[in-house]
């Protein structure tokens, strides 16, 4: 396996897609700050109540979620062993369910799972804890779900005992889980915890994939070792063989949801629509120690969901997650591709000790503002300690008079929308060969040498174009775009090699 210092330089293949970067002019202007000698008393005063609301924001979101939850019951599920009459109390008499422990369950309570592949009620494709997109009416319900058990739940490992969410060939139009968990409005009772801890979200059984040849390049095919050809977008139906059945857009995990929230020690793969898309209400969301690797349009999305004046009580803490390949919109690289967003609507967004590699629009995207200048001001977009490799972007941000500027993880300092935390940022050091070998190779070496094949045709006597002309209307061509490799299928039992291996940085051993 070649070193990484290697695998760094051979990032330059893919700058076949890559759009002209920036000017060094335009990154230098990031420095220039507004205070200075002539700033006054007054605006001095400003200044410092703005640092002392920044300083305050994550008190008052902890706080917001702070209030204890009574204990309730435990609930026992197990696929293999299990029973459809069961009452799941015990160990002993564990459901078969999953869907129906949920529907079962009240606030506080939690849900320990077996091994095994969970598909919903009568394996309709998906489990929900509320109806999805309509948290206002369905609030859904505070529990905790923890997957990684042993059939007679003597034994917890997530590594050994695999708790999958893997759906085949159901057809269904929701996320493969949706989570609600809300309170009234008004509401000003205690709120419970939200856990989702130790299952795997996979698509690739599900998704729709040109069959592998590397002598048709229509297929997207890098090498022969790959485990497909190019995933096929919804609509497309190119005219090659299939592999697979959906092509819908559906998410892997949606959440709306307030309170104290944790997501972590998952495996999100394959997935063809974010693999994390969240709505957080008042209160803390912590993602951590979760593999994203092969998911399409983003790996996580949490956008904050409550009243302007409540967005000081809301905070998102993303950290310990490795988040690998993360795939455009369409096979032409036009949009979307980030591995994680800085959204709006949440005051305090920490992102640190991850690695972000491969990733085919950018590890990070800085580029959304709150309407209010004022509570943009109070944002604190902190991006510190995290390792960056073969990204085609590190960090995304939004500047005036352009699209978008790319910063490189050493320049990430210089990037005033980040902070007050930005140190830390650097490419994945050498040394780390354990890693790099982790990554299916087959898949890294497709991605390393990616490239994409754009050619456009006009035939003014096609029939199109004769009723145009005929009309006045302007010509049409075509245009056919075939990358080299396209978000094709990962194989998601190597995902789980991916943990542990970077000490302090990327997922770690599951505890």
């Amino acid at each position: 396996m070649k070193k990484i210092s290697f695998l760094l330089a051979a990032a330059l293949c893919i700058a076949a897609f890559q759009p002209a970067q920036a000017q060094s002019g335009v990154l230098r202007s990031l420095k220039n700050k507004v205070e200075g000698a002539a700033m006054n008393e007054a605006r001095k005063a400003a200044q410092k109540g703005v640092e002392n609301a920044k300083q305050n924001a994550s008190d008052k979101a902890a706080q917001a979620a702070s209030v204890p939850a009574g204990k309730g019951r435990t609930f026992y599920v197990s696929v293999s062993t299990g029973s459809a009459r069961a009452d799941g109390l015990s160990p002993a008499t564990p459901m078969k369910d999953l869907q129906k422990a949920i529907s079962v369950a009240e606030d506080n309570d939690e849900i320990l799972v077996a091994e095994g592949c969970y598909l919903g009620n009568m394996d309709r494709g998906y489990i929900e804890i509320g109806q999805f997109g309509n948290a206002t009416h369905d609030y859904g319900k505070f529990i905790s779900l923890y997957g990684g058990y042993s059939t007679d739940f003597n034994e917890r490992d997530v590594i050994k005992y695999v708790t999958k969410f893997q759906p085949t060939s159901q057809m269904f139009i929701a996320p493969l889980f949706n989570f609600n968990a809300r309170r009234p409005y008004g509401y000003v009772g205690p709120v419970g915890n939200v856990v989702v801890d130790g299952f795997v979200f996979d698509f690739g059984e599900s998704n729709l994939y040109c069959v592998k040849n590397v002598n048709d390049e229509r297929t997207g095919t890098p090498n022969d070792r790959v485990l497909t050809g190019r995933f096929i977008e919804p609509d497309a139906s190119p005219a090659v063989p299939k592999e697979g059945y959906a092509n819908g857009d559906e998410y892997a995990l949606h959440m709306d949801v307030e309170g104290n929230v944790r997501i972590s020690n998952c495996i999100f793969v394959n997935c063809r629509d974010y693999g994390i898309q969240a709505l957080m209400g008042k209160g803390h969301m912590e993602i951590c120690n979760n593999i994203f690797i092969a998911c399409r349009y983003a790996a996580c999305q949490v956008r904050g969901n409550v009243k302007d004046d409540d967005i000081d009580k809301v905070s998102l803490d993303f950290h310990h997650n490795t988040v690998l390949f993360t795939w455009t919109r369409t096979k032409a690289f036009e949009d979307m591709g980030q591995g994680f967003r800085f959204m709006n609507g949440i005051r305090t967004i920490d992102c640190h000790n991850n690695i972000f590699g491969c990733n085919s629009n950018c590890a990070v995207e800085r580029v959304f503002y709150e309407s209010n200048k004022s509570m943009e001001a109070l944002k604190q977009s902190n991006l510190y300690d995290n390792y960056y490799f073969a990204n085609r972007r590190d960090l995304e941000i939004a500047a005036p008079g352009v699209a978008s500027i790319s910063v490189p993880a050493a320049r990430i300092e210089e990037a005033e929308q980040i902070g007050p935390k930005y140190e830390g940022n650097v490419e994945m050091p050498e040394g780390n060969d354990a890693f790099i070998k982790a990554i299916d190779e087959a898949y890294l070496e497709g991605f390393m040498t990616l490239k994409i094949i754009s050619s456009q045709s006009y035939n003014a006597n096609s029939a199109a174009n004769q009723v145009n002309r005929m009309f006045g209307l302007n010509q049409q061509g075509s245009e056919i775009v075939r990358p080299s490799m396209y978000c094709n299928k990962y194989p998601w039992e190597k995902a789980k090699d991916l943990f542990g291996k970077v000490a302090g940085y990327g997922a770690q051993m599951p505890q």
